[in-house]
């Protein structure tokens, strides 16, 4: 990302850093994007890549050991825990498909849900089987400990109250994401989770409003794909103005 950045600032490209977008207005031919400072930038295109944030779990120990053994993608850190002990938080489809993935890699896989299990009934019965994940269903988790990495997570049964300290080196956290799309939601086509669902070419449906990465309805949420999508927009935003008279 520090690449990108640099890239960026090579080239005259104006960058508002800590702005935050309220509203697009379209009903003119330019866009006007509305800024809480009180600020207008006006374009004739616009393409939305304002990303997800990803659920916390808000115990204690998690802000300061992210980083440090606190990851939010298995597919990106995964490898970097390989012989160790993990513990996967989430039972839904993104918790259990870490757990699977983690498996082969981890040492031991601990799949804490607190809610159940809600995911797939293939990926729970795969959980379920596998004799490298233990899964604690109805557990919740209580704070994550270390110094600088992590060194255990205590969890607590719903049912019984009784504690438990699990002796992990990672903690996974896989209890969803939501897109920055709040500013959005009246303005173009979102799905029940509120991404931006785009057409072919990263159009929205919106004229001369593109979307490109997390922010869009796409299945997969990692950097290759959202830089090919932001590819993929900036060629449709370039054609849709020299069609424009």
């Amino acid at each position: 990302m520090q690449r990108f950045s640099e890239q960026v600032a090579g080239h005259e490209v104006e960058r508002l850093l800590g702005e935050r977008v309220t509203g697009i207005d379209v009903s003119e031919r330019v866009r006007r994007i509305r800024l809480a400072s009180g600020r207008d930038v006006c374009a004739k295109t616009v393409i939305l890549a304002t990303g997800v944030n990803k659920r916390r779990l808000g115990v204690p120990g998690e802000k300061e050991l992210t980083g440090g053994g606190v990851v939010y993608c298995s597919t990106c850190d995964g490898p970097l825990f390989k012989g160790l002990p993990i513990a996967v938080v989430g039972g839904g489809n993104s918790g259990l498909e870490a757990a699977l993935e983690m498996e082969g890699i981890a040492a031991k896989v601990y799949l804490v849900a607190p809610a159940g299990l809600t995911g797939d009934e293939i990926l729970q019965d795969k959980a379920m089987g596998s004799p490298r994940i233990e899964t604690l269903i109805g557990c919740e988790p209580l704070e994550i400990h270390g110094e600088d990495r992590v060194e255990a997570l205590t969890v607590r049964d719903a049912g019984s109250g009784q504690t438990r300290r699990l002796d992990v080196r990672g903690v996974f956290v896989e209890v969803g994401l939501f897109p920055n799309t709040e500013f959005l939601l009246d303005l173009v086509e979102t799905n029940e989770s509120g991404e931006v669902r785009l057409g072919p070419h990263g159009q929205t449906g919106v004229r001369g409003i593109f979307a490109a990465g997390d922010v869009t309805d796409g299945h997969d949420k990692q950097i290759i794909i959202a830089a090919g999508e932001g590819a993929r927009a900036a060629l449709g935003a370039f054609e849709y103005l020299l069609k424009q008279v």
